[in-house]
């Protein structure tokens, strides 16, 4: 299995949209973890960290890049 490292923090569901759409139209794997929880109920990413975006370890440069490209660098970690 491959492993997936955290790329990029996000404070709420709406910026992840465009992300998303760009990494599945470039067939890029990703994982978005704590969405649901945190749409739900915002006040619940002070205890799980806001939304995080994992991708594989091999992509991860190049999903840094692609953020900065459309104007997400300020959520890359």
């Amino acid at each position: 299995m491959n492993d997936f490292v955290v790329v990029a923090i996000f404070n709420n569901q709406r910026e992840t949209i465009k992300v998303r759409s760009v990494l599945e139209r470039k067939n890029i794997r990703y994982i978005i973890q704590d969405e649901a929880i945190v749409s739900v109920d915002p006040l619940q990413s002070i205890g799980f960290g806001d939304i995080k975006l994992k991708v594989e370890e091999k992509e991860e440069e190049n999903v840094k890049n692609i953020l900065k490209e459309i104007k997400k660098e300020k959520f890359i970690i």
